[in-house]
């Protein structure tokens, strides 16, 4: 890949010297800088999240773990990781893999386990048993995080069964909301949560058209404005996966999802957007910010961009830094991830 170009290179270092100003006492550093995917790096996760009647997936290996977790905490530049899981591993299984991505991750990258406890069939089947439920919850706060533990769904609103009051009860305090849709209440039990983003940040075909009148920048200072009324801490999605831009003139929304379609996000667009969030945001209640790797591997993987074997969680397995069709919006994202961790090492 070319290296960014002065404009990029501008853009992030201005979003730092926002963001200090607006960071007080606390140092760069401590703003999260996380990133959300599946423990299991399965090609295809689809047992629990899709239904229960499919396959389980295959395993990782402990190499395959290792080599995700220096790419995430090294050259992606990640103090938080939510990792996913709906039971397409056995939860014993489960207990295995997450034993060394804890292993793998230095002391200073919190790992978070994020479950998924309705599934996207039309039964919104419960994804764990109540004992299944008990048990990981046992081993998570044992094991993995004695004081979080996260809740994805894509869905707003969604009645999550009483699997939300177990985990509720077994972290107080200590549930996050990952995939928090725009106009979703944050509200207890949950404490904090991770915002989707995907419209205001896609919305506009070329960065002039984002930051005009009815497009995404302003879509954006309205939701930044919307949290900062509330008390709980939100950390703001950085895309990588845009919608399809050739369907539209001027980049508004095609009307379809399709990762044989979708388009990377242009180019410098997550730098705006980062700085208008560090701008607008109540310091209060901004979190940081995170990055759907999930979205990226289902996109990346499809046969017109990268194939089976390029998805972004193959590359992750054998532990090469991605390159691909959305290596471009990928890397503003690691880029200034690595700004924020290092303007916060240079105060400390």
């Amino acid at each position: 890949m070319q290296p960014f170009g002065s404009f990029l290179r501008r853009a992030f270092i201005l979003s730092v010297i926002v963001s200090s100003a607006l960071a007080g006492d606390a140092s760069l550093s401590k703003l999260e800088r996380s990133y959300w995917l599946h423990a299991s790096l399965a090609s295809q996760p689809q047992r629990g999240y899709w239904g229960m009647d499919f396959p389980a997936a295959a395993q990782p290996t402990e190499k395959e773990i290792q080599n995700a977790a220096r790419l995430l905490a090294g050259d992606y530049a990640a103090n938080r990781l939510y990792l996913i899981y709906h039971n397409e591993l056995s939860p014993a299984a489960a207990e295995q893999v997450f034993a060394l991505w804890r292993r793998h991750c230095p002391p200073g990258v919190e790992i978070v386990p994020t479950l998924v406890l309705r599934a996207y069939d039309k039964q919104k089947s419960e994804v764990f048993s109540a004992d299944e439920l008990g048990r990981l919850a046992g081993f998570f706060k044992r094991a993995i995080n004695p004081a979080r533990i996260a809740i994805y769904d894509v869905y707003a609103g969604r009645d999550q069964g009483a699997g939300l009051t177990t985990l509720s009860r077994e972290f107080p305090g200590g549930l996050i909301r990952v995939g928090a849709q725009p106009d979703e209440t944050i509200a207890p039990p949950f404490a904090s949560a991770v915002q989707d983003t995907w419209s205001g940040f896609c919305h506009g075909k070329t960065n002039d058209d984002w930051q005009q009148p009815g497009f995404g920048a302003q879509t954006l200072r309205q939701w930044v404005g919307k949290r900062n009324g509330g008390r709980q801490p939100v950390a703001w999605d950085l895309i990588v996966v845009a919608w399809d831009y050739s369907a539209t003139k001027r980049g508004e929304y095609p009307g379809y999802d399709d990762a044989r379609k979708n388009m990377p996000l242009p180019a410098g667009r997550n730098a705006l957007a980062a700085r208008e969030i560090l701008r607008s945001a109540n310091p209060g209640v901004l979190a940081g910010f995170s990055s759907d790797l999930f979205i990226l591997h289902v996109n990346s993987r499809s046969t017109p961009h990268d194939g089976p074997s390029g998805g972004f969680y193959e590359t992750l397995k054998r532990g090469e830094v991605y390159r691909g069709y959305y290596a471009v919006p990928f890397n503003e994202i690691t880029a200034f991830f690595r700004e924020l961790k290092q303007g916060g090492e240079s105060k400390q």
